[in-house]
């Protein structure tokens, strides 16, 4: 079989069992592991937060790269939007990488954002949950390891890790973190519905195991949080790519940084105000997200941007 046909397949055959599992009121969170509203944290406003970024702050930033992928871009880019079609993308491999975003507070410490992946996981994805189904449907054989999270995290105690969403490329590194590190997510990310859930929930169950409840931001309507109370770092809410997907900002030493999670994998989707294909859970609401990102980056040009899995 065709492996770049085997996610479709697998999303397919997943909405059918998934109508039937939640007429049947069968569970298909994306995890059970327990969350609670985060006490980290205050709603501002989006006007407040951008006032903030005229002047360079006094965070310390890395972004590394954990691991190489290729991955069907059909998941990544909706190809059949009117975009994508008149540009004549057609689905392929995509080389994406794996990234682990770093930020250093000079009070509250050391953050990751989002885990990049573990080497233990590779070596004995079994361990994890991953099974034989699920290493060759998502093609855990290409993920190509550069630097583990483990490696990475070497050095000084890391404060807190800020999810920008649940899937598994995200929390990947978690095998190779400490099990008592804080863990920051969007409202509901833990506990909202999804296709592909059916087939990750048990990865994602394992990878958390043992770990403190997830820290759940506490939006208002603004859709913004100031972390620390300082316009240090700021927590964006875009749904649609998750329920609960989250995006960054962070105040640097060198400027403004926006971290857009998976609201955007590819340079191409950015560029074009393409929202991500069969990956996403909400292809409307996504755009809607990527959109106001984008409007974001345009208000503030001196802004750098980091998509979900390529580079500008």
């Amino acid at each position: 079989m065709n492996k770049l046909s085997l996610p479709r397949l697998l999303l397919l055959a997943g909405t059918l069992l998934a109508v039937i599992l939640l007429a049947m009121n069968w569970d298909t969170r994306q995890t059970s592991h327990p969350s609670q509203p985060a006490s980290l944290g205050k709603p501002v406003s989006m006007a407040a937060m951008e006032a903030s970024l005229e002047s360079p702050g006094n965070i310390a930033f890395t972004m590394q790269v954990s691991a190489d992928w290729q991955v069907p871009l059909s998941g990544l880019l909706n190809l059949n939007s009117d975009e994508a079609k008149a540009a004549g993308l057609v689905d392929k491999d995509e080389p994406i990488e794996v990234y682990l975003y770093e930020f250093i507070h000079p009070t509250h410490g050391r953050f990751f954002i989002d885990t990049g992946v573990a080497k233990a996981l590779l070596d004995n994805p079994a361990d994890f949950g991953v099974g034989s189904l699920l290493h060759s449907a998502f093609g855990f054989e290409k993920l190509k390891l550069r630097r583990s999270s483990g490696e990475l995290a070497a050095g000084a105690p890391i404060a807190g890790i800020l999810l920008t969403h649940l899937h598994l490329d995200h929390i990947s590194g978690l095998p190779e973190l400490a099990k008592d590190i804080p863990i920051y997510t969007g409202t509901q990310e833990a506990h909202s519905h999804g296709v592909l859930n059916l087939f990750t929930r048990k990865v994602a169950d394992t990878l958390l195991a043992g770990r403190p409840a997830l820290n759940e931001w506490r939006f208002d309507e603004q859709g913004v949080i100031d972390i620390f109370g300082d316009a240090s770092v700021f927590a964006l809410k875009v749904p649609g790519h998750t329920e609960g997907s989250s995006a960054y900002v962070l105040n640097t030493r060198n400027g403004p940084v926006l971290i857009v999670g998976d609201t955007s994998h590819t340079a191409w989707g950015w560029q074009h105000g393409v929202e991500p294909g069969d990956f996403t859970q909400n292809q409307p609401l996504n755009r809607q997200s990527l959109l106001a990102l984008k409007a974001l980056n345009e208000r503030q040009p001196q802004m750098q941007v980091y998509l979900g899995h390529q580079r500008l």
